[in-house]
């Protein structure tokens, strides 16, 4: 399928709904992505949907609510199917994010993973919807553990003002975090340091080029004409 993915850096408008611009700490890249013909449905359409999680587990272990998976022990990360789990109490972070997302469970549980089979499912979750701005996506080292991040940080990634809040997220290892931007038909790539934004975004530069995509880095005015 002919298409392209393309990335802004630094992104200024309001109009993709993607949190208060400049953040206070670190950078926002906006990736985006057309294909031919035009998808019908909003979201992320499954040939990117795989290029972006291919590339997300191989810069990155990533982090993410999911209700495809059961609830663990409240509180510890447990072993599940090659990834890691973790559920939160039901009446902590749970219904404090249900009041914000019409039909996420009220077991909030986070699955932590560095395949892309598991990450594509981010992408395609009623609960947690992409298409509504409905999920959160915390990415830390490839190589270390499952992030202990807690109820008020985890809450406030689904707030308006989320970009005010990422900050926080270092303590827990978290280096970045993805979110879904208006109408989720772009992605919003938060990155605490250009080092690993570089990594990042290196790996969608080519899994893009692999999967037989047109890969560009573009002005935010271009970006909005594509």
């Amino acid at each position: 399928m002919p298409g392209s993915i393309f990335v802004c850096r630094d992104p200024a408008g309001s109009q993709w709904q993607v949190g208060q611009l400049p953040p206070a700490t670190g950078a926002i890249a906006l990736i985006g992505w057309s294909l031919t013909p035009a998808p019908v449905d909003g979201g992320v359409p499954d040939a990117v949907a795989r290029v972006l999680a291919r590339a997300l587990t191989s810069a990155a272990r990533v982090t993410f609510p999911s209700s495809k998976v059961g609830a663990a022990a409240p509180g510890a990360w447990s072993p599940h199917d090659g990834d890691s789990i973790r559920t939160a109490s039901p009446k902590g972070v749970a219904a404090r994010v249900a009041s914000r997302l019409t039909g996420a469970p009220r077991d909030l549980t986070l699955i932590s993973t560095t395949r892309a089979e598991t990450a594509i499912g981010l992408f395609d979750d009623g609960a947690f919807p992409w298409w509504l701005q409905g999920q959160a996506v915390l990415l830390s080292a490839p190589d270390a553990a499952p992030p202990d991040v807690d109820e008020t940080s985890l809450v406030a990634l689904f707030e308006q003002r989320w970009t005010a809040a990422v900050a926080a997220l270092a303590r827990f290892g978290v280096q970045g975090v993805v979110r879904p931007g208006v109408d989720g038909d772009v992605a919003a790539l938060w990155t605490a340091g250009s080092a690993f934004e570089r990594i990042v975004l290196g790996a969608l530069e080519r899994e893009t080029r692999a999967a037989g995509f047109d890969w560009a880095v573009v002005p935010e005015a271009e970006f909005a004409l594509k």
